[in-house]
């Protein structure tokens, strides 16, 4: 009766070593996580957006709206209305045979694309620690290890990213000319030109994986390096099993780690 007893009473080691770990790690690594995720999101959408720079033309064939959008991967700009008096969306593609356009542009596709990679090897890792909690696997110990290095891979990601961005923002504000093709019919300087949507949102994202890694390396330099919790988990599990024990042939008590006894 008391051996049911103190099962009942007392949980398992796994269970211990589960909600111990669900304590350490929800509250840094899952709202790390979750900054990860929203980081790549705001990555992918500021890759493939096309409003890295705004240009405001004048008196250029062509255009209806004397606006023209910059991007990474092409340059839009809607076209004069068609006889039925509807305009549509014309957009050139940027490819590496158009020498004349800036570096910054090549380089900021290579780097964007490298970063959105790499921030999702950064989720892969802690999705996959995450989801190995709930799992309730033995190999407790590899979970900080998973969850370190998805912190690093979305720290990098976020310094990564915000090369291509300082260098676009840099090139807007200092006013800088394109020398687009001549088969795109564009000038070289606008009239005016400002900071488009897509940097602010690649912004965003690099404040995202930026926090998102902090999280994750602050949780484990603070927690982690002054006593490992795996080592208070295993210690409070091998305390149970002592404390909680019984003998009756004997007629000894049951210690139920202070909770009460049995004769």
């Amino acid at each position: 009766m008391s051996n049911i007893l103190v099962k009942a009473v007392l949980p398992s080691e796994e269970d211990t070593l589960v909600s111990s770990l669900l304590t350490h790690i929800t509250c840094f690594q899952f709202c790390s996580i979750l900054l990860a995720i929203i980081g790549w999101i705001l990555c992918i959408i500021s890759t493939a957006g096309v409003q890295w720079r705004v240009w405001h033309v004048d008196n250029v064939t062509g255009i209806s709206s004397g606006i023209v959008w910059v991007g990474i991967w092409k340059v839009c700009f809607r076209h004069d209305a068609t006889p039925d008096r509807n305009t549509y969306l014309h957009c050139e593609d940027f490819t590496e045979n158009y020498r004349t356009l800036p570096k910054e542009i090549f380089i900021a596709q290579d780097l964007m694309a490298l970063a959105s990679i790499v921030n999702a090897l950064a989720i892969g890792f802690m999705s996959f620690a995450l989801w190995n909690v709930f799992k309730n696997t033995k190999q407790k110990k590899a979970l900080i290890t998973f969850f370190t290095i998805g912190g690093i891979l979305n720290f990098t990601s976020g310094l990564i990213v915000l090369v291509p961005l300082s260098w676009n923002l840099h090139s807007v504000l200092a006013k800088e000319e394109i020398e687009f093709p001549d088969s795109f019919q564009l000038p070289r300087i606008p009239k005016d030109q400002s900071v488009g949507v897509a940097i602010y949102v690649g912004y965003g994202a690099v404040a995202f994986q930026l926090v998102s890694g902090l999280l994750t390396l602050f949780q484990k330099y603070l927690t982690f390096n002054k006593t490992h919790p795996f080592d208070i988990i295993q210690a409070q599990a091998m305390a149970s099993k002592t404390k909680a024990h019984n003998c009756p042939s004997c007629g000894s008590s049951v210690d139920l780690t202070g909770l009460f006894k049995v004769s």
